[in-house]
């Protein structure tokens, strides 16, 4: 990818590499660019600061989370001509590298890439937090977004949302739908289906969604929450069927599945989602400098489509409107955690 360059070991330590896709990826991977920052009208005082910026990606390399990371972090070093790192800094399911950056020096140099697990699904179930959404963040830009869907085993009696609902009802609790754990976004999506569809579903947690997606194809159990682009090959083989979008809009990959929006529901919204935040309290010309240049990246056309084409849906929210929607999306979570009694112990 243009503007990613590598570093030696001499320059910084490197302890993981791996060609994914189209790109080199490492544990720290400095982006670098040739044109001048000041020629995008920058502020001097944050153009002229030292050092380079730093996108920490709570998640492992590799992963979906971290390939948006590193496709966003390049489009910022091509577009301001400064250098950026890429870090990685997984653990508990992405809290490490959150509580990391809530907790780093507030000069707009320390940037994480956030997501609905760090930000709305674990601050809402686990029993203590060592970071406050609310408080100990700057929310800069919400990036893309990805909907998970309804899917069921190809020989449930069922075709649509409404036969879900009705055979789930005359089978109170009979229905098996798998979750790639407690606490993941499909199992805290399932407990959502039952609060806004009145429900009572077996919610079965595995260890990975591998093992759900085997199970529902053998049909050893009745349906999974899954997002598109995952399920998208078994539904051309046939040994799934996908019911509904649970978003406000169809997914681009499944443009004949209805959302949940149009049949009629919706809150019965579940979506991952993925954006730029900042320490608080981070002076304003870094506020400002980051938010001109990330919405330029992001009205940019062909950095939305290389996101369509990696499976990502755009779904561009800069400033106050991402800190609404994220707040929003904690206090939904929130309360599904509170209706269905899911609680996590550290």
């Amino acid at each position: 990818m243009a503007g990613l360059n590598l570093i030696n070991e001499e320059t910084l330590e490197m302890t993981w590499t791996q060609p994914i896709q189209g790109i080199t990826m490492q544990r720290r991977t400095l982006l670098k660019c040739a044109t001048g920052a000041l020629s995008m009208g920058i502020p001097t005082a944050f153009a002229q600061t030292d050092g380079v910026t730093r996108l920490v990606v709570p998640f492992t390399p590799g992963a979906s989370n971290d390939l948006i990371g590193r496709m966003f972090a390049d489009a910022l070093a091509r577009r301001t001509g400064r250098s950026w790192i890429v870090e990685n800094k997984a653990g508990a399911g992405s809290l490490l590298g959150a509580e990391f950056v809530a907790k780093a020096k507030p000069d707009g140099m320390t940037l994480l890439l956030c997501a609905s697990a760090s930000m709305g699904i674990l601050p809402a179930i686990r029993k203590t937090m060592r970071y406050a959404v609310e408080r100990d963040f700057t929310f800069l830009a919400r990036i893309a977004s990805s909907p998970f869907a309804l899917v069921t085993n190809a020989h449930l009696p069922v075709a649509n949302l409404a036969d879900f609902v009705r055979l789930a009802k005359s089978k109170p609790g009979g229905l098996r739908i798998g979750s790639s754990g407690v606490g993941a976004l499909d199992y805290m999506g399932a407990s959502m289906m039952q609060s806004q569809l009145g429900i009572d579903l077996n919610i079965i947690p595995y260890k990975g969604m591998s093992q759900v997606l085997n199970d529902l194809r053998a049909g050893h159990i009745d349906a999974s929450i899954v997002s598109p682009a995952t399920i998208e090959p078994f539904v051309k083989d046939g040994s799934v069927k996908v019911l509904a979008v649970l978003d406000k809009q169809r997914s681009a990959l499944m443009p004949d599945v209805p959302s949940t929006t149009e049949l009629g529901q919706p809150k019965l919204i579940v979506v991952n989602w993925w954006g730029i935040a900042a320490p608080a309290n981070i002076p304003s010309d870094a506020t400002s400098t980051l938010l001109k240049n990330m919405a330029l990246v992001l009205a940019d056309p062909s950095f939305l489509e290389s996101l369509r084409a990696k499976g990502f849906e755009p779904a561009v929210l800069l400033g106050d409107q991402f800190a609404q929607f994220v707040t929003a999306d904690l206090k939904v979570w929130r309360n599904i955690a509170k209706q269905a009694h899911i609680v996590l112990e550290n």
